[in-house]
């Protein structure tokens, strides 16, 4: 069983989980934003091990999620739907009105389970939006 849980991170911290998921033979750099060090980060711990993290960059009242990344062997424990709360519910403290987030066509049903809904599509992604009042 795990005991893990989730706290406020700096940008650095995010980066091995983000390349290990989204670029697993690919260079650091490719998950690495231009704005890192201005958004807000969540990490997800089993222990001292990241094993879910979550990256926002603030848009005025609107949040954009850029990185949502659960470690292989962790998911469908419920850590993405964790990381999503505990964002949305950082969000609602500053007044954030809306959530978006950008994800693969096959990833629809963990967006939408969570209560978004899907927006703009094209041939691999569907944005999707969460109106948090």
């Amino acid at each position: 069983m795990m005991d893990w849980y989730i706290e406020q991170v700096f940008a650095a911290r995010t980066w091995k989980l983000r390349k290990e998921v989204f670029s697993p033979g690919g260079k650091l750099g490719e998950v690495m934003l231009d704005g890192d060090f201005e958004g807000t980060h969540f990490a997800a711990y089993d222990g001292n091990d990241v094993v879910g993290v979550l990256s926002l960059i603030s848009l005025g009242d609107n949040y954009k999620i850029h990185f949502l990344a659960v470690a292989p062997h962790v998911r469908m424990k419920g850590i993405g739907t964790a990381l999503l709360g505990y964002a949305t519910r950082f969000i609602s403290t500053f007044n954030g009105r809306v959530v978006l987030a950008e994800a693969l066509l096959d990833q629809q049903h963990f967006w939408k389970k969570n209560g978004f809904d899907a927006g703009k599509q094209n041939d691999t992604t569907v944005t999707y939006s969460l109106a948090l009042r």
